[in-house]
């Protein structure tokens, strides 16, 4: 991970990474909640981004458990200035878009999709899938660090 001095500007071309795997159970929300909101602030996400990404990564943690295959977790987490992306998996076949429907409310949707700029279910080996979600900075907005 880079660290800037307080009060240098982001570097145009940084780009963090983290992989983790959290076990089946009751850390998989406090973990991917706190991972992606570390992401979400070192991207530099206007602060309703920021929140709109933990509220994903809650609404992720919730579902995605009960698709997980071995019962682990697995989540690779990127981010650079102004966006995150957050691939969980591989999940069992059919878990990405379940997990999708999982978090629908009525008359609103799927709330990751809502708050998501870019959702998309792809395709591994042996028929597992990945969720590939991606929350960007909007223009003109407060960022997190303002």
């Amino acid at each position: 991970m880079h660290v800037a001095e307080p009060g240098t500007p982001p570097a145009l071309d940084r780009v963090d990474r983290t992989r983790v795997t959290v076990a089946v159970g009751p850390l998989v929300g406090p973990v991917l909640s706190r991972v992606v909101g570390i992401h979400a602030s070192r991207a530099d996400l206007p602060i309703d981004r920021l929140n709109d990404a933990v509220l994903v990564a809650d609404a992720v943690a919730a579902r995605a458990p009960a698709f997980a295959v071995g019962g682990r977790l697995p989540v690779s987490i990127q981010s650079g200035p102004g966006r995150l992306e957050v691939r969980i998996g591989p999940l069992r076949p059919g878990g990405g878009q379940r997990v999708l429907e999982g978090a629908a409310l009525p008359a609103v949707g799927s709330v990751i999709e809502r708050l998501a700029d870019s959702v998309k279910v792809r395709g591994g080996a042996g028929g597992d899938e990945y969720l590939v979600i991606r929350i960007e900075s909007h223009p003109d907005a407060p960022t997190a660090g303002a």
